[in-house]
């Protein structure tokens, strides 16, 4: 690469980081306007399957990747499980402490860049990921993956919530990728993808079994074991 090529590299990869570094603003400004947790569970069918499926699979720890305000986190440690709820924002993560203190449910929360986890090879038996990847670009999609499944212990499960989604009213503009963000005052920096078979495949190409379902509006509900 000469000198040139490297400067536009360069400049790409700022330009990409720039991007990225204003969808983490967004979130954590959409967050700071909660001031108390949303208790009230998704309506989606799916749902009470994720519980099932750790059950049939003898999981004791999960990790509620992109918790929020930690609704997953809180039925999951409802239901027996010893969860980790991780997020980006701090606001979501305080939100998530208030909630499990009133219930006095031990979840351990967390803030962190999904996309630079800090969590030790092999730490869980299942990590969970409901609609979350589909707020990264497919880069750091694949990084996130990646980290996902040094995770997990061997025989380890990853379930994840992929939504059909990017085809709804708003202004953005699209990356190389597919990926859109968004320009509009209400969502200023936010990123949304739609991934395909392919890119889920790809997403999972470490696991030794994936299965996927369709599931709610055309959503996939992944469920992959590592070896």
């Amino acid at each position: 690469m000469n000198s040139k090529e490297a400067m536009v590299a360069a400049k790409m990869n700022n330009d990409e980081e720039k991007v990225y570094q204003e969808n983490i603003d967004f979130w954590e400004k959409a967050w700071a306007m909660v001031k108390t947790p949303y208790k009230q569970l998704p309506n989606m069918s799916y749902v009470s399957r994720i519980p099932q499926e750790l059950n049939s699979r003898q999981v004791k720890t999960v990790l509620d990747l992109g918790c929020g305000s930690g609704w997953l986190s809180v039925y999951l440690a409802r239901e027996g499980f010893t969860v980790t709820g991780v997020d980006v924002s701090s606001q979501a993560i305080n939100l998530g402490k208030m909630w499990s203190e009133e219930e006095n449910l031990n979840i351990d929360f967390v803030v962190e860049d999904l996309a630079h986890l800090t969590f030790a090879d092999k730490q869980f038996d299942a990590v969970v990921a409901n609609s979350i990847f589909e707020h990264f670009p497919l880069d750091k999609a694949l990084l996130i993956a990646q980290k996902v499944f040094s995770m997990l212990k061997a025989g380890g499960t990853f379930i994840g919530c992929f939504d059909n989604v990017g085809g709804g009213p708003g202004e953005y503009y699209t990356l190389a990728d597919g990926t859109h963000v968004y320009t509009d005052k209400g969502r200023k920096g936010m990123l949304l993808r739609k991934f395909s078979d392919a890119e889920l495949a790809t997403l999972c190409g470490q696991f030794a079994t994936v299965k996927t379902d369709e599931v709610d509006s055309g959503s996939k509900f992944l469920i992959a074991t590592k070896a």
